[in-house]
């Protein structure tokens, strides 16, 4: 069996056709961008993504040597396309990074411990309900138009399936979805001001949705009667590829934000709105889960402001030539506001300590540190749920040795990167590979697929951890100390 994983990320798209024991045949990469605007508005145009898709089917298609029995699907979360009866979008798509929902989620805070109990997660900007909601009151004309509400995965499975659907792992993102029922719930469809009517049938993570239709084939060259699985979120599909298939190990993704992933068989009681509960790729399970709004995508602007063209490898020297703790240097790594665990949308990215000996290198590694500093945050949030026994690293950041040093040293624990960074694809992959049939269940898939990885494995300095922890001690205690300026000025 050979299946083409198509894994639909914010800046670009790619298909990778693996055959059954996880051997790579073939990948095929597109790139787009979304739009960000002063005003905090994140847009894209869906026609970029149809591209991207079309493209990448149209290559495939082309080489005669590949054979595609199965298209895995994965996508980001969180952006909403409202579409007419047509499936034509009727506006670009709104961004899971758009804050033009945050005033709505600021009259909206009293209803958030409701909310969290029903669906796991606090109100916020990020997720498409409050995105529906200010749709409804900001664009009555595109609300009224409004046939179905999809996410970007919605409206690409429909171009290759002509079928309107939409998965738990989606709809858990969306405030809207009573988590434990994994429906749409009434109460909170009341909450947010959106008709059930207006969403996508919910089904369940690793289902057929459809096949290929025939107009899609005339589109692309690629054939029709294809059937297409819905493997889940991209964070959900990240933490499967990476082997997070049983309780007590943690995926730390550090892209272009950070996500800390761990799985639960249930949810969990108590759960006092610091960490998210979201569905699971693997039906069943939830994940817990711990989020950063920026991690590699600050890395990046940081790089591109104060160095230019400068190369990775470069950096990675220099980098290499300062000292932890950045001659006293601290980062508070909130430049898009912060999320888990306070929902403080007023916090910002700022650095303390600075002084006449502090260099652009010393920001730059004050700012690793920090993003550090604030997964360990989220590790010790974490533990309160699940004790992690292992810890796994992905993500762009994690190509930095330098880097990963810093993870193991803060946290204290060992930390183990496995494989090519393609751990979205791979848990689309073992979810096809587990729907039909060819493994029992997602660890017996992972086990066959990874046997061949290469495997870096990290040791922590137990002195580096006791440095570090005095550092994180302070970066929270800055950040705590502006707390209230920030609410003041927001």
């Amino acid at each position: 069996m050979n299946i083409l994983c198509i894994d639909a990320g914010t800046s670009g798209m790619r298909g990778i056709v693996f055959d059954h024991l996880g051997e790579r045949i073939c990948e095929h990469r597109e790139t787009y961008r979304p739009v960000y605007r002063k005003n905090g508005w994140v847009e894209q145009d869906p026609a970029d993504w149809e591209r991207a898709l079309y493209r990448i089917l149209r290559r495939v298609a082309a080489e005669a040597l590949v054979t595609v029995d199965v298209i895995s699907f994965t996508a980001f979360r969180s952006s909403v396309i409202p579409v007419d009866e047509n499936i034509r979008p009727l506006c670009p798509a709104i961004m899971w990074q758009d804050k033009r929902a945050d005033v709505l989620c600021e009259r909206m805070r009293e209803k958030n411990e409701r909310v969290a109990a029903l669906c796991g997660a606090r109100i916020h900007p990020v997720f498409s309900g409050a995105k529906m909601r200010w749709i409804r009151e900001n664009a009555p004309d595109i609300y009224e138009k409004t046939f179905k509400f999809m996410v970007a995965a919605d409206y690409l499975l429909f171009l290759m399936t002509g079928e309107i659907c939409t998965d738990h792992t989606y709809g858990s993102r969306s405030n809207l979805m009573n988590l434990r029922k994994a429906e749409w719930d009434e109460e909170l469809l009341s909450i947010f001001h959106v008709e059930r009517s207006r969403l996508c049938p919910l089904i369940l993570p690793g289902s057929v949705c459809g096949y290929t239709t025939g107009s899609l084939q005339r589109a692309t060259g690629f054939p029709a009667g294809v059937p297409v699985i819905t493997a889940g979120g991209d964070q959900q599909c990240g933490a499967l590829g990476q082997g997070v298939v049983k309780p007590g190990i943690l995926s730390v993704t550090a892209g272009t934000g950070g996500f800390l992933i761990t799985n639960a068989d249930r949810v969990p009681e108590g759960l006092d709105g610091r960490i998210i509960c979201n569905a699971s790729s693997v039906r069943g399970q939830y994940i817990l889960e711990y989020s950063m709004l920026t991690c590699c995508s600050a890395y990046d602007w940081f790089r591109k402001e104060w160095f230019g063209d400068i190369s990775f490898e470069e950096m990675e020297r220099r980098l290499g030539q300062t000292s932890p703790g950045a001659h006293g240097c601290l980062c508070t790594p909130y430049f898009m506001g912060r999320s888990t665990p306070d929902w403080n949308k007023g916090a910002r990215g700022a650095f303390f300590h600075l002084s006449a000996d502090v260099t652009k290198w010393d920001m730059m590694r004050s700012l690793l540190e920090g993003l550090c500093y604030e997964i360990d945050n989220g590790i010790e949030i974490l533990g309160n749920y699940v004790r992690p026994s292992t810890i796994l690293v992905n993500g762009g950041l994690t190509n930095s040795y330098l880097f990963n040093k810093m993870q193991t040293d803060i946290y204290g624990k060992k930390i183990v990167r496995r494989g090519r960074a393609d751990a979205t694809a791979r848990g689309a992959l073992i979810a096809a590979l587990v729907s039909f049939g060819v493994y029992d269940n997602e660890a017996e898939a992972f086990a066959v697929i990874s046997e061949k990885d290469r495997v870096e494995v990290y040791h922590p300095d137990e002195r580096m951890k006791r440095f570090y922890a005095d550092n994180r001690k302070r970066m929270n205690q800055l950040y705590e100390g502006c707390h209230f300026f920030e609410e003041t000025v927001r």
